[in-house]
């Protein structure tokens, strides 16, 4: 999702992505999210310590324990989530779901260099793994570092082609190193052409290029797509 205000998810198991670029590099930060201290997600509550010693004679799966920190991550009790995702990768550290669960939370916080570290971990263990790949470049994207953003969007679009999210992400980063072409291209593969260029037209207003933005806007009235009918972000593909 890159949708404006939400956070990102990434769901390993489904495919999904971090999400789409946009509310990143064109609106910059993450809405509506605090900062917090690292030893604020750290400790986890009585209830949660309490809940392995009951099952400690159990063994439980990584399956379980990823299912009981979606549980608290959907209460809100991060602590308590963060602390069931490690022990999960303390348990299996090639469970991948928990790499992509973990980095988000700390992306809730602001806490871009831990989602880096997380995901880094977690792509020493399984390199071609794509949606690991995506997420890191949307961490690449928070700290507007678009270069990096491409080379690791390209790496994920290389191993999973036919993912649009991961496309239209790339043909964003690549806009945003002013490589308009290239970018175009890539949203013309999951959107209208009218729309592609109207995604170019933001992309060129977030850049301050005045003139490539009047350029791609009067192309897309060209090609039947009216800028106030418009989304004000560019488009990622539903596909």
């Amino acid at each position: 999702m890159i949708y404006v205000g939400h956070s990102f998810r990434a769901l390993h198991r489904n495919g999904a992505a971090l999400g789409c670029a946009a509310a990143v590099c064109l609106m910059v930060s993450i809405g509506g999210c605090a900062t917090v201290s690292e030893e604020t997600l750290v400790l986890p509550s009585a209830e949660a310590a309490s809940s392995f010693d009951a099952g400690a004679d159990r063994a439980p799966t990584p399956k379980t324990l990823y299912a009981m920190a979606r549980i608290f991550a959907a209460q809100g009790r991060d602590a308590e989530s963060q602390f069931v995702l490690e022990r999960v990768l303390v348990i299996d550290p090639s469970f991948m779901p928990a790499y992509c669960d973990l980095a988000e939370l700390h992306m809730r916080y602001g806490q871009v260099d831990q989602a880096v570290r997380v995901l880094k971990v977690g792509l020493d263990i399984s390199p071609r793994d794509p949606v690991l790949l995506n997420n890191l470049g949307m961490c690449c994207f928070f700290n507007h570092d678009w270069p990096g953003a491409s080379e690791h969007l390209t790496e994920a679009v290389a191993i999973s082609p036919y993912n649009t999210r991961y496309r239209t992400n790339l043909g964003l980063a690549l806009g945003m190193m002013g490589r308009y072409e290239e970018s175009l291209a890539l949203y013309e593969q999951v959107v209208a052409p009218g729309k592609a260029q109207y995604n170019l037209a933001l992309i060129c207003e977030a850049r301050g290029d005045a003139d490539g933005a009047a350029r791609a806007r009067a192309k897309a009235r060209e090609l039947g797509y009216v800028p106030d009918e418009a989304p004000s972000r560019p488009q990622q593909s539903d596909k």
